[in-house]
């Protein structure tokens, strides 16, 4: 499943100054798409410690075959809400959209801070409901999808404005702000965006946050709905990604 919201990441890991070498820290690693994109990055002489609290993604991950041209990864089940094992210092700690899901965000990104060796690096992007999303002309069925979206993650206790909420983290955490970024998520007309297949696969959890039941959302034509609506649209705002990275303060 495509989703459009992560292009922005790799520019930004590289633009951060992840270097080749060194030792990562992925959390909420899930399935280990970002993962596998670090251990890339930082090439065999690195090394990536994946964890997640879902013992079913990090078997996904794990069935992964490993490219022996790429740094090696070690994956863990670990509960970012509780206390973090005691782990050797990392170069770099990164995230996604994972501290939105965090009961206290604020204390994680603290507890990670104590994690990385000095000027390490911290890394995350996260998300936002606020203003999105927008076009020239009405797209009321992309407005319907990203509110039910929004309206299932905020019923699941996932903080909607977690994107904004970034820099005061930071420097709450005692982290330094080398960088910190918004970049609009485009969608053009036609199939493959990306967006209907999110859409149609959050259609359970929406209906079992009571967001809207399964007459309201007709998945069967929801996906061709949201394609069709983009023909009519201009480009089409769909989601902000925002971006941020610093350093440990000595």
């Amino acid at each position: 499943m495509i989703n459009p919201s992560n292009v922005p990441t790799s520019r930004f890991l590289r633009d951060a100054g992840l270097k080749p070498g060194i030792r990562v820290l992925d959390i909420g690693c899930a399935n280990g798409h970002l993962t596998r994109e670090l251990a890339e990055l930082v090439g065999k002489k690195g090394h990536i410690h994946g964890v997640d609290s879902s013992d079913d993604r990090l078997a996904e991950a794990r069935d992964q075959t490993a490219d022996p041209r790429q740094a090696g990864i070690t994956y863990e089940n670990v509960d970012l809400a509780r206390r973090l094992p005691d782990w050797e210092p990392f170069d770099a700690i990164v995230g996604r959209r994972i501290l939105m899901y965090l009961p206290d965000a604020g204390e994680t990104v603290r507890r990670l801070a104590a994690l990385l060796k000095p000027d390490g690096l911290m890394i995350f992007q996260e998300h936002s409901a606020i203003g999105m999303p927008f076009a020239a002309q009405p797209i009321p069925q992309h407005r319907q999808a990203h509110d039910w979206m929004w309206r299932t993650i905020a019923a699941e206790q996932g903080t909607i404005t977690m994107g904004l909420d970034l820099p005061k983290l930071f420097k709450q955490a005692g982290l330094g702000i080398d960088d910190y970024r918004a970049e609009a998520i485009m969608l053009g007309s036609g199939d493959g965006q990306g967006i209907e297949d999110i859409a149609s696969y959050m259609v359970d959890r929406v209906i079992d946050a009571g967001v809207a039941d399964r007459e309201t959302i007709q998945p069967d034509s929801l996906a061709q709905r949201l394609v069709e609506e983009r023909q009519l649209a201009s480009p089409i705002a769909w989601d902000m990604a925002y971006l941020i990275s610093g350093k440990r303060r000595q």
